[in-house]
């Protein structure tokens, strides 16, 4: 209208023109008006959405969010993904807030490092770091790497304090190198050497009642799992060409010490304080007396025996040919009868390969049931394979259940000593590790374990 009056020559617009104009800008103004109002809704919908798409990634991730652990999925490599854990008892609100599985009951801050953390996350080993931190500065400008670090112990053969950076490292080395963290156990810092978790050990009594009648009170019940460190140590040699040749000697050491202790952490966490013969037929090697602590298998003689199948019967227990599963079906079940959780199965490479090995008639391979297919089925050599009467070297125990009920206890601070006496005359040099800690089964009845059950020839 403005360009119309100018072509007219006029500077003015007529009445007419500016009332329509003055009802242009209402409508304009209305317009943005309602924009802004639908903007402020659409705002609002995207952040209820957000919320909603936050509550269903954390149900599908299964993150924990109960005060007592209930089910664990085994991860895999640290570094990659760690595994993750079961959502249950959630308030879900305009916010959530989430709830540590396993609380320490001195100032009930998070007692475990989750499997997406690295031990050095830890609120606990983070403070300890920070404590150190000034001494640590110093010892790693001076030497670079552990690598470094190692060459120049030689020279000396004194015992030597690892920064924690380096420990930190080791120790979730160990942790990749254990099967028993895989299948989901829990690592617990200790930053003394007593450390206890509480535990809800009695649910609340829930019930019906009718109108005018009182209602019955029930408490819950709580007591505590205690760890108590005590020391484990690894040893390994390397020559000493390699010590001072080898350009990823860091990596190599680092990685054979967790190795190491990731095995020995599997044989105590199963085996730990098992027993004499009669209850040890695995032999001298996995007789764990303590100071070792004590295992599934010792838990659930003490605690849960009808957790234990096989009974260790005279020969051992041969699968069946016409219903070969049946045995691994009775472990599986025996937890989720106790209405715990199964997720993964622990064995050593014989029993699966015998397993795998087993065909019909028509030499078809016989079908594993339904809800053995998506089982994790984990396997370490730390379980042997021993005789058990006319079963020569063939009898194996397999382990079934919710393994992050246990828990693992980690003193803070690795300490390695050098030997380089011991083994001078073969020009190698010995790196031995103290490791301290401790390991607790939370809930034996959620673990099952089937004795003596026959592996491959």
């Amino acid at each position: 209208m403005l360009d119309y009056a100018e072509r007219e020559g006029r500077k003015n617009m007529t009445a007419a023109e500016d009332a329509r104009c003055e009802s242009l800008f209402e409508i304009i103004k209305r317009a943005k008006s309602a924009r802004k109002i639908a903007e402020g809704k659409l705002e609002e919908a995207r952040k209820i959405k957000a919320e909603d798409d936050e509550i269903d990634r954390r149900m599908n991730d299964r993150s924990t969010w109960t005060y007592v652990k209930r089910s664990a999925q085994p991860g895999r490599n640290f570094e990659v993904d760690l595994g993750s854990r079961n959502l249950a008892n959630a308030t879900f609100g305009a916010s959530v807030a989430k709830s540590p599985e396993w609380v320490r009951s001195s100032d009930g801050g998070n007692a475990t490092v989750s499997r997406d953390q690295r031990f050095a996350d830890h609120e606990i080993v983070r403070a300890e770091s920070a404590r150190y931190a000034e001494r640590d500065r110093h010892i790693i400008e001076a030497h670079g790497g552990f690598g470094q670090y190692l060459r120049a112990m030689t020279t000396s053969g004194a015992s030597a304090i690892v920064p924690m950076d380096w420990s930190n490292a080791i120790i979730d080395k160990a942790r990749n190198a254990s099967v028993m963290f895989e299948a989901g156990a829990q690592l617990v810092p200790m930053d003394a050497k007593t450390v206890q978790i509480a535990r809800l050990t009695t649910d609340p009594t829930v019930a019906f009642k009718t109108e005018g009648n009182s209602v019955t009170a029930s408490d819950m019940a709580y007591d505590y799992i205690q760890l108590v460190a005590t020391s484990m140590t690894a040893l390994v040699v390397v020559s000493m060409e390699f010590l001072q040749d080898a350009v990823d000697a860091e990596s190599q050491i680092t990685g054979a010490l967790g190795k190491a202790m990731g095995l020995e952490l599997d044989k105590a966490i199963m085996f730990g304080q098992l027993g004499a013969t009669g209850t040890n037929d695995e032999g001298s090697t996995y007789a764990l007396a303590s100071p070792y602590p004590k295992g599934i298998l010792k838990n659930l003689i003490d605690n849960a025996a009808a957790n234990i199948i096989g009974s260790f019967p005279t020969n051992g227990t041969a699968q069946t040919a016409a219903t070969p599963w049946t045995e691994m079906l009775a472990l599986v079940y025996k937890p989720l009868r106790a209405n715990e959780k199964c997720n993964a199965i622990v064995s050593n490479v014989a029993l699966e390969q015998q397993y795998m090995g087993m065909v019909d008639t028509q030499y078809n391979p016989v079908r594993k049931p339904e809800i053995l297919v998506n089982m994790p089925w984990l396997k370490t050599n730390a379980i042997p394979s021993y005789t058990r009467g006319t079963m020569t070297s063939r009898a194996t125990d397999c382990f079934a259940g919710d393994f992050s009920q246990i828990l693992v206890g980690q003193r803070l601070g690795l300490e390695i000593r050098v030997l380089t006496e011991r083994y001078a005359e073969n020009g190698q040099v010995g790196l031995l590790a103290y490791w301290r800690g401790d390991v607790n089964v939370a809930r034996p009845a959620a673990l099952a374990c089937y004795r003596a059950l026959q592996g491959a020839a």
